[in-house]
């Protein structure tokens, strides 16, 4: 809990003090509602601590399957297809020109990343959306096979593990042939955090220096960031023009220049790093001033408002306040806050009680883990992390069919694994 108020509270310092300045809009409803939240989060996660378990303890072992490993490899791949299909609006079932456009990604990312821009501008897309709807009751294999491969790795022979570092590149390789940071970001946060977590759990030895090494490793999604931004031709005058009330700006300017020091390139990410985690606490502040739109429970992503218009016929995004306020924040290409996104569905007063509930429930996951050895709420604290990172940017982990499948039926095997407590 101290780790991700930390985090969270020093987001909230970047965006009012950092390398980008926002004009703060509804300044004391915002500061007041974060504080309230905040609280709200620790309570919960307080309270779940405090509450006593009238049963002993059981260390519930878990050993390794050669047949989970073979399901959730089998399944996990469809949603690596199913992912890459989607995101490169590829046409048919094999993906011929799968090198040529990994070698382009690597060689090019910012054209890659134009290209699909461009194709997603004039309609084109993977005929799938019924695969889509379906996808939601596996897709959680995607995440879980990396849990579990890392999990067992000791267990796993070498065919095994050449296997599963074969998956982690194709995992990898659609953000890469996209230039879609996202892919990336979410690959390495979960693979890191799962790693730590087997360690810690095992109490293993030299679990400072890995920690300390991961924090190292970070470096690497940054800085891949950072030139695909670059890339992009992504200067620091394109924060302001996002903006059409003028509402933001940067501190000091910046060229990168043709041959930027190593400095330099990194504090050229970090400023747009900053920027794409920040942004959506400005969005939120927009907001403030509306009245609520119920959106039935599907405003706060944009995955369920599809499959919603797809089975129903019913359409509740102009309901929601970010199509409301696109003409000063883009909904589409803008990122809007977890607390604005689910403000949809619970209100400003109701996200209190969402964050009480998510710190309530973080906190008996986390018990779980150090009490019983629960494998699959070890297997919850990387989705928590992802979750808790992108708080300030946007839902990620309900607003994606991936994360959101993941969150969804880990959580179901956690509680049914779990023995039954009477409080």
């Amino acid at each position: 809990m101290l780790l991700v108020e930390t985090y969270l509270l020093l987001t909230l310092a970047i965006f009012y003090f950092g390398p980008i300045e926002y004009k703060v809009h509804n300044s004391i409803l915002f500061f007041s509602l974060m504080v309230i939240y905040h609280c709200f989060f620790i309570f919960g996660y307080v309270l779940a601590c405090k509450l006593k378990v009238f049963t002993k303890n059981v260390v519930s072992e878990r050993v390794y399957s050669a047949s989970s490993y073979w399901w959730l490899f089998y399944f996990g791949m469809i949603g690596v297809w199913g992912a890459y299909r989607n995101i490169m609006m590829m046409d048919g079932i094999i993906p011929y020109d799968f090198f040529d456009n990994l070698i382009r990604g690597f060689t090019e990312p910012g054209l890659a990343y134009t290209e699909r821009m461009l194709n997603l501008e004039i309609g084109q897309a993977s005929s799938s959306r019924l695969f889509n709807v379906f996808s939601i009751l596996f897709a959680f294999t995607k995440l879980l096979f990396i849990f579990y491969f890392l999990f067992f790795w000791v267990d796993l022979n070498w065919a095994k593990k050449i296997i599963a570092l074969i998956y982690s590149l194709l995992f990898v390789s659609t953000g890469i042939s996209a230039g879609v940071n996202s892919v990336i970001f979410i690959f390495f946060i979960f693979s890191a955090m799962s790693l730590l977590v087997v360690l810690y759990e095992r109490r293993y030895i030299h679990f400072r220096k890995v920690l300390f090494f991961s924090g190292m490793l970070f470096l690497v999604p940054v800085t891949w960031f950072g030139g695909i931004m670059s890339e992009r031709g992504g200067g620091f005058e394109y924060f302001a023009s996002t903006s059409p009330l003028g509402d933001i700006s940067t501190v000091s300017s910046f060229n990168l220049g043709d041959a930027p020091s190593f400095i330099d390139f990194l504090y050229y990410s970090f400023v747009w790093l900053s920027y794409y985690i920040c942004q959506g606490y400005y969005g939120f502040s927009l907001i403030l001033n509306l009245d609520l739109e119920w959106t039935y429970g599907f405003g706060n992503s944009e995955f369920l408002q599809r499959q919603l218009l797809m089975i129903s016929g019913e359409d509740v995004s102009s309901f929601t306040f970010q199509s409301r306020i696109s003409h000063l924040w883009d909904k589409s290409a803008q990122w809007h806050s977890f607390y604005g996104q689910f403000a949809n569905d619970v209100g400003f007063i109701g996200l209190a009680f969402l964050l009480f509930a998510i710190g309530f429930f973080f906190a008996k996951v986390w018990k779980s883990v150090l009490r019983e050895k629960n494998f699959y709420g070890l297997a919850l604290i990387p989705i928590f992390t992802i979750m808790f990172i992108f708080f300030p940017a946007n839902n990620q982990v309900f607003g994606y069919i991936d994360t959101l499948s993941y969150f969804i039926f880990v959580s179901f095997l956690w509680f049914f694994n779990s023995k039954k407590m009477r409080i």
